[in-house]
């Protein structure tokens, strides 16, 4: 199954049973019509249209499930959903309860490469020594007020001295050994950090690299389990939940 073949409401749908299943395995009709807005003969028309293309199973007064084909759809409309709701808020800063409805808009319309091109943008906004949350701030004062000439030369200033700081203290870094990689699971949640090496052989390690985790990306940790199993991480626009076992494989360094 192709996911261009898809029409937006379809995606829509895959989506909202992906969302209820992290909240809950047993999703009845009612759930779904309840999170869409939408009335049961509907939700019941859309499911025997997915179930035609196996994207999920259903039969009558039994609990809704994605198959493996709509899961996998389901979990890339949700990443793009997720990285067109970050850029638009913590990018361009635009209001949480709109930027939802646009990204909602938008997941079905971007191609890959844009979106991809996207997240490469936010990462670089992130770790780039001349951005960062100083140099966003400053482009709220922008939307907000226009260009300020009389305070223009002022950040000029301030960008100078926050840049000379950094610089100083790349240098004097060079002489001091690395700080240490630490394990994801040590990560704390909300957190960010790049993937540094990942250990291990045969399965666990072939499982975590497909999963997009691999040296040089960006993750951030967004909740430990108790007992640490398992941890769940953001990457690459994706949430991803790991074994405790096949977290003790992956070390993250600083940004």
């Amino acid at each position: 199954m192709s996911e261009g073949l898809l029409t937006p409401t379809m995606e829509d749908y895959l989506e909202t049973i992906f969302n209820l299943e992290r909240r809950t395995k047993a999703i009845r009709v009612k759930d779904i019509a309840q999170s869409m807005g939408v009335k049961l003969p509907t939700v019941t028309s859309m499911l025997n249209t997915l179930i035609q293309k196996g994207l999920v199973n259903h039969e009558k007064y039994e609990y809704v499930e994605l198959t493996g084909e709509g899961s996998k759809i389901a979990q890339e409309i949700d990443r793009r959903h997720g990285i067109l709701r970050s850029f638009l808020i913590d990018i361009l800063k635009i209001d949480a309860k709109l930027a939802e409805e646009d990204a909602c808009k938008m997941e079905h319309a971007i191609s890959p490469d844009t979106l991809e091109r996207l997240l490469l943008f936010m990462e670089f906004v992130e770790v780039c020594p001349r951005a960062g949350s100083e140099w966003l701030k400053y482009f709220s004062q922008y939307c907000r007020d226009g260009r300020p000439k009389d305070d223009c030369l002022e950040h000029m200033k301030g960008f100078l001295d926050q840049y000379s700081t950094k610089l100083k203290d790349m240098e004097a870094r060079k002489g001091v050994k690395k700080m240490a990689d630490i394990l994801l699971k040590e990560l704390s949640p909300g957190k960010k950090g790049r993937i540094a090496r990942v250990t291990g052989s045969g399965s666990i390690r072939r499982r975590i690299l497909d999963m997009g985790i691999v040296p040089g990306a960006i993750v951030e940790m967004e909740r430990v389990a108790p007992l640490g199993d398992p941890v769940e991480v953001k990457v690459k626009g994706y949430h991803l939940s790991l074994r405790k076992d096949e977290a003790s494989h992956v070390y993250v360094g600083p940004l």
